[in-house]
């Protein structure tokens, strides 16, 4: 489970219908206003493997000009150790040797 708290910009006059389809999407936990009357804050608890997913699902409401994540939080997917395993990188076989010159820490 990913917990994602999130900023959206809002059209001008649309906060109060954005807020109640935010409040009707599946996974979010709690909606609030920001001062400057465009803006809402949210948090929303989605599957880790979903949440990129419902994140584009959020920006394409209507009226959201824009969606920003101040922070996810993956804790449950952590291991025993306190790690998580990263996605497989695309370019695979294509690392790049960086040298540290002499007399450098590395």
């Amino acid at each position: 489970m990913a917990i994602a708290g999130i900023v959206l910009s809002v059209t001008e006059g649309r906060l109060s219908e954005t807020r109640e389809a935010l409040r009707a999407f599946p996974g979010i936990v709690d909606v609030q206003e920001l001062e400057d009357d465009s803006r809402l804050a949210a948090v929303l608890e989605s599957p880790s493997r979903r949440l990129q997913a419902d994140l584009e699902s959020l920006n394409g409401l209507d009226h959201v000009r824009q969606l920003d994540v101040a922070y996810v939080n993956y804790e449950e997917d952590l291991d025993g150790q306190g790690h998580m395993a990263c996605p497989p990188h695309r370019a695979r076989g294509h690392r790049r040797r960086v040298s540290v010159p002499e007399g450098e820490p590395s």
